[in-house]
């Protein structure tokens, strides 16, 4: 790519502005990348041949190589001449797309990251599989003149899907896999509680203390318990609302990471906030037993703020001015965090002094949050590295590592320094009676 390009923030984007949207326009932006893949036609798709003379000086307009054409050479101009460009093979110029920064491909070509995908298979092939660079122009002129210039309706919709640019390519595969393993575990503890002991799932519990799932502060030893606990819910509300906040958050939050790596990053970061829950709750609350998705749901939430922090200054910067990127959204995602964040400290308070039997796990909440911003700022896409965000990086890993291992270390050896500190281990739990004895004492 020349430097010859224009920044886009440098231009107005707004409906009747002028703007030009042309396919000639859009030509100057793409030949220069396209140009070592394209292969010329010799014939055109309908369009007239219009033959003109180039008195200008040399370079005024370029043949369907992109070379410039001679003082006095007869060409043709307009549709004719991008037509004329011929063909090029998808996979090429994507390999091509992806090797350029974010930023390059919004202030130069006017497309996001997320975009280069959907765009790509926007144009129907040729016979021989190739793409069509005129029918390629087509669909970015589509694309452009659908994001920037939206109708103020479709900009508040958009607005409200929380997330600056987001793709369905690939689909969000972590969080759709997770939200069906969770319910198929609560499907099956709904099932299996009446038929082992009676007990009907309703909307408020029961607390299933008899799950190998669950975490059991006298059954610490089992290590799994400290991961699995996520699988388990207490009744039909608690399912309800965490599936829902799940879906959501983690969404959108995926479909703004490109990419399958996306959802890998996002599946580092949810489970990193379920670990940090499970393993804060047992420091803060050791006799408590822990269940629920609570602790992924929030470090989901709070990586949001993550993403915000890493991409501050490119959202600020007027770019290609997408509707989603505007100011507003970070205002509501600013918005969304502060009222989370009002309500657990307000309904914390409130049972601390009014409801002590309640034993919501406000710990874990705010621990798995810890995790989100932390795991979040170092394994979510920064659009835009600088050197100094690399230090922020490094410094977010070295405490979460350092918070992690505390946790651990005081989970194994932690009863021989403070003794007392956890429950004791309860090494009978099945074997008592020949089932689970909690259900013959609660």
């Amino acid at each position: 790519m020349g430097d010859d390009y224009d920044l886009l923030a440098t231009r107005n984007w707004r409906k009747g502005s002028g703007m030009d949207y042309s396919l000639q326009e859009l030509d100057k932006d793409w030949i220069n990348l396209t140009l070592p893949y394209l292969k010329g036609r010799t014939e055109h798709d309908g369009g007239r041949m219009i033959q003109t003379r180039v008195d200008g000086p040399p370079g005024t307009r370029v043949d369907q190589r992109g070379l410039p054409f001679p003082r006095g050479t007869p060409q043709t101009v307009g549709y004719d001449v991008i037509d004329a460009r011929g063909t090029f093979n998808r996979q090429e110029v994507r390999k091509e797309l992806k090797k350029l920064s974010n930023d390059e491909l919004e202030n130069r070509l006017g497309i996001s990251f997320l975009k280069i995908d959907d765009i790509l298979h926007r144009v129907k092939p040729e016979k021989d599989g190739s793409i069509s660079y005129k029918k390629f122009l087509v669909a970015v002129q589509d694309y452009r003149l659908n994001s920037e210039q939206e109708t103020r309706l479709k900009r508040v919709i958009r607005i409200f899907a929380f997330t600056e640019e987001f793709s369905c390519r690939p689909p969000t595969l972590f969080m759709i896999f997770i939200s069906l393993l969770e319910l198929g575990f609560f499907i099956y503890t709904s099932v299996k509680m009446p038929e082992d002991y009676g007990l009907t799932v309703n909307w408020s519990g029961p607390v299933p203390y008899c799950s190998v799932l669950i975490y059991n502060p006298a059954r610490r030893f089992e290590a799994w318990r400290y991961f699995t606990y996520m699988f388990v819910h207490i009744g039909i509300q608690h399912f309800v609302f965490n599936m829902i906040m799940q879906i959501v958050v983690g969404i959108s939050l995926e479909m703004s990471q490109p990419g399958f790596l996306g959802s890998v990053r996002v599946m580092i970061v949810y489970f990193s906030g379920v670990i940090a829950a499970s393993l804060g709750t047992s420091l803060s609350d050791p006799d408590n037993y822990i269940a629920g998705a609570s602790g992924g749901v929030y470090s989901l939430i709070a990586a949001h703020l993550a993403t915000m922090a890493l991409n501050w200054q490119e959202d600020s910067s007027v770019r290609i001015q997408k509707v989603v990127h505007k100011p507003v959204t970070r205002i509501i995602r600013i918005v969304f965090l502060s009222l989370l964040t009002i309500h657990d400290i307000g309904f914390a308070i409130y049972v601390r002094f009014y409801d002590p039997a309640n034993r919501t796990g406000f710990t874990g909440h705010l621990c798995g949050a810890i995790a989100g911003v932390l795991i979040g700022v170092f394994v979510l896409e920064n659009r835009r590295v600088r050197s100094w965000e690399i230090v922020v990086q490094i410094i977010c890993l070295v405490l979460f590592i350092f918070m992690l291992l505390f946790a651990i270390v005081w989970n194994i050896w932690g009863e021989q320094w403070s003794p007392g500190f956890f429950p004791r281990p309860d090494r009978d739990l099945y074997e008592s009676f020949g089932r689970c004895k909690n259900y013959e004492i609660f």
